[in-house]
């Protein structure tokens, strides 16, 4: 993965306006996730986690498993992530 700011992007653009803020002094970022009503996910992301492949899928995984609970598709939402991961690990 050469870019994981488009990785970011393309995780959660056809569902979200994607966004990164810079709002910490040790040069972390913010992504943050909205539609047209209201800031759905505010997520602090360290340098260490934007330059690792796997801590990226994991942000992914846990921010997409996040919004299945709130929209009340928890545990679907976690059958659907397992599926997934284990698509791509096949």
């Amino acid at each position: 993965m050469d870019n994981p700011f488009k990785y970011l992007s393309d995780a959660f653009k056809d569902d979200f306006e994607v966004r990164f803020v810079i709002e910490r002094m040790d040069g972390s970022l913010v992504l943050v996730l909205s539609d047209n009503e209201r800031v759905k996910v505010r997520r602090a992301l360290s340098g260490d986690q934007l330059g690792d492949p796997d801590r990226l899928e994991q942000i992914v995984q846990s921010i997409r498993f996040g919004l299945a609970i709130d929209s009340g598709d928890g545990l679907s939402g976690l059958d659907r992530l397992s599926a997934e991961g284990l698509h791509r690990a096949g």
